[in-house]
């Protein structure tokens, strides 16, 4: 049982990983577009921005969610 504790916690923070990565991608591409030239490296056009922006927002804040979750059903509760 310990070890699906282990494997449960180590998912939700690949999960929240992934969700701060998806967040993190979308302020570069919305409103920081020199910093390493995000949009020219992914070929994005101005008009597809804020839509990019938003799916990697929602993608982002719903892995976070769903990683905070994982840890605290596996870890918490469980024990009761």
């Amino acid at each position: 049982m310990r070890v699906k504790s282990v494997l449960a916690s180590l998912v939700g923070l690949l999960q929240i990983l992934i969700g701060v990565s998806a967040i993190i991608a979308a302020y570069l591409i919305y409103y920081n577009p020199s910093c390493f030239e995000v949009r020219t490296l992914l070929g994005l056009r101005g008009e597809y921005v804020a839509f990019f922006f938003l799916i990697l927002g929602v993608v982002g804040f719903f892995s976070i969610i769903s990683g905070i979750l994982v840890i605290y059903e596996w870890t918490f509760a469980r024990e009761g």
